[in-house]
């Protein structure tokens, strides 16, 4: 209990998330005088981008200001914030079939990102399946990796 309100302070540690992730929080807390059990509740808004960025983190630290004896630190004062991403990136091909001549040596098959926007670099594997025309008698197979760097944008 307490008959003075108290003030503790507010750090943000980014960790893998941006200030571009989420809205800054208050750097100081005060908690009015009163009982043993008040609940002070902060809020920062998770910011919805367009980036295909994986899972992000930042931390949300307690500390008391220089000089002051009346408050301490509880066991825990520091929390974790996850932002889990909700923008998605399509892979697909340009057309879906493609028409060649035998002899005419290869078919281009063109693999594009169809939408979302990469922060990131990401591999798509690319392969061939046998279907009526087969590896043995009629193609030669293909088995790789394709590369599409980061800032892309659809």
């Amino acid at each position: 209990n307490h008959n003075i309100p108290l003030q503790v302070t507010i750090t943000v540690n980014p960790m893998s998330a941006t200030a571009g992730d989420f809205t800054a929080l208050a750097q100081t807390l005060t908690l009015p005088p009163g009982g043993d059990q008040q609940l002070q509740t902060l809020t920062g808004q998770i910011i919805d981008d367009s980036i295909a960025e994986g899972m992000e983190s930042f931390s949300v630290e307690l500390g008391v200001q220089s000089g002051d004896t009346q408050v301490a630190l509880g066991e825990i004062s520091t929390a974790t914030v996850m932002i889990v991403d909700n923008d998605g990136i399509a892979i697909g091909f340009t057309q879906a079939r493609h028409h060649e001549s035998e002899g005419t040596g290869g078919v281009p098959v063109t693999v594009q990102m169809v939408s979302g926007r990469l922060d990131t670099t990401i591999t798509v594997r690319m392969y061939t399946v046998d279907g009526v025309a087969t590896t043995s008698d009629d193609y030669r197979a293909v088995d790789m990796n394709m590369t599409f760097s980061s800032l892309m944008t659809t």
